[in-house]
């Protein structure tokens, strides 16, 4: 818990003093002397702190304190005979001027320099305090100059509060000091029931007044805790404010500008733009550790160099889910020594034109042009334009085994096949062989969602077959166009035979 000084202004900076003060006040706070004048008064104490910060020495010719006396809210002291004012300065006087209502601190000489190896106490005591509550200005002039200007007057102004004599406002504090980001902390404190009391933090402003506890969750960034209390006349308030501190572990942050001159550590997540105006250096672009991760477009304008490996994969560099080199736009040429995909993915691009050798474990798929001028191994070459080839051309593994996919027995339904999605182009082959039935009928191979089909007829003795092309990825299906009777005897039997590999 820590108490918030009394407030202050100053004059303008034309006039602004050459000395900083602070002001305290003995007993803290100072309490209102009883209402009944028959009962002795409160006695209070000012203590004034008074210092050079500049580097440059200020001439002083005297600093006045001016203490409102009387019977009102506004005035601090019934009277100031009985007021003891003291200075720290060696051989400066005090002396009290009753018309100003004002005491004067002045140097033996015209003037005295101070500068700021030289501090100073300013104490005014036994004040007896007057009998309403309220805030008081305390005005605290210096006569000064600089160098050889002109002496001036300039002013600091400070609001002392009178408190009733049955106020307190004590204990402020937080049960932890030191959270981890998006903790919480319970704050309590004490208080007499003569007052409003506020919660204050950020943008936040909470009345506690019937409160001496409260939870605070989802703190983010280091946060000081104001807890303001007011009592009094509304037109003449007075008000006592006590502050607690907490910090957090990696807070988030909300700045303007940031210059770093070391090193920044650590991940760095932006969800809006980043603009370099030099050099970007990135030492490491691979997936783990030192990642770039762009998940919209990077464009690159000018050249792009990389040293080594630019590597490939579904944790992320350059390549999406789905394997594109998709939002990579090069604007000239793209020259690349070594293109070595990591997890046997698919590489997609536009145009490709190898004067080397184009070596891939994954599938090359070419939407444009494909031209090799030298030597071209792939294990799946998908071309959706045109393919050149100028050497020899070797295709391994044209055609695989044949195997039987399905066949009808007499209690199934229906002579009907339906496909998986092949996991490679190839052929589908349907074959019946039909026993004495007495009827004729149709056979029908088709790709699921398509009109290519091919259909032959079967006779009630004997044996027919078809066959259709499938591509990767499609379904197909096989009909023999009859209910199954259990006294009939006819067979379906469903082929396959890939071409290439998955």
């Amino acid at each position: 818990m820590a108490l918030v000084s009394p407030t202050r202004t100053t004059d303008p900076t034309a006039q602004e003093p050459l000395l900083s003060y602070d002001l305290t006040t003995s007993p803290d706070p100072l309490k209102a002397s009883p209402e009944k004048p028959e009962e002795p008064e409160e006695r209070g104490e000012l203590i004034i702190v008074g210092s050079r910060h500049s580097g440059t020495p200020a001439d002083v010719k005297w600093i006045k304190v001016k203490v409102p006396a009387g019977t009102m809210s506004p005035d601090l002291a019934t009277n100031l005979s009985s007021v003891n004012p003291r200075i720290t300065l060696n051989g400066w006087t005090a002396r009290l001027d009753e018309t100003a209502k004002e005491f004067v601190f002045s140097p033996a000489g015209s003037h005295e320099t101070i500068g700021p190896d030289t501090g100073f106490t300013i104490q005014l005591s036994q004040i007896p305090i007057s009998r309403k509550v309220g805030t008081v200005p305390i005005c605290v002039t210096e006569h000064s100059r600089t160098g050889k200007s002109a002496f001036q007057d300039r002013s600091t102004v400070f609001s002392v509060g009178k408190f009733p004599a049955d106020f307190y406002m004590i204990e402020f504090v937080a049960d932890e000091t030191r959270i981890d980001n998006g903790g919480e902390i319970t704050l309590t404190w004490k208080r007499s029931t003569n007052a409003t009391y506020e919660l204050l933090y950020g943008d936040t402003n909470l009345n506690v007044t019937n409160e001496t506890t409260r939870t605070i969750t989802n703190i983010k960034s280091d946060t000081t805790f104001y807890l303001r209390g007011t009592t009094g006349d509304p037109t003449n308030p007075v008000t006592r404010t006590l502050y607690a501190q907490v910090t957090v572990r990696k807070p988030d942050l909300e700045i303007g500008n940031l210059t770093v001159h070391g090193t920044v550590n650590g991940s760095l997540t932006v969800n809006g733009p980043i603009q370099a105006n030099d050099t970007l250096t990135v030492n490491s672009l691979r997936p783990g550790y030192n990642s770039l991760i762009v998940k919209g477009t990077t464009q690159l304008h000018g050249y792009t160099r990389i040293d080594d490996t630019l590597q490939m994969g579904p944790e992320g560099t350059l390549i999406s889910s789905q394997g594109y080199i998709g939002m990579l736009e090069v604007g000239n040429s793209l020259k690349v020594d070594d293109i070595q995909p990591k997890y046997k993915e698919e590489i997609k691009l536009s145009d490709v034109k190898v004067d080397g050798t184009l070596t891939t474990r994954g599938n090359l798929m070419a939407y444009g042009a494909l031209h090799a001028t030298s030597g071209l191994a792939a294990r799946d070459i998908t071309v959706h334009t045109s393919f050149t080839a100028y050497g020899q051309t070797v295709l391994a593994d044209l055609v695989g085994n044949t195997h039987k996919l399905w066949e009808s027995s007499k209690q199934d339904p229906q002579l009907y096949y339906e496909s998986s999605p092949v996991a490679s182009s190839g052929i589908s082959l349907a074959v019946m062989d039909v026993q004495d039935t007495g009827r004729n009928g149709q056979l029908t191979l088709s790709i699921v969602g398509s009109t290519r089909k091919t259909t032959v007829w079967w006779e009630h003795r004997g044996s027919a077959s078809t066959l259709l092309f499938v591509r990767k990825g499609e379904r197909f299906a096989a009909d023999g166009g009859n209910i199954q009777d259990s006294n009939l005897d006819q067979i379906l039997k469903v082929y396959w035979i890939p071409l290439g590999k998955p």
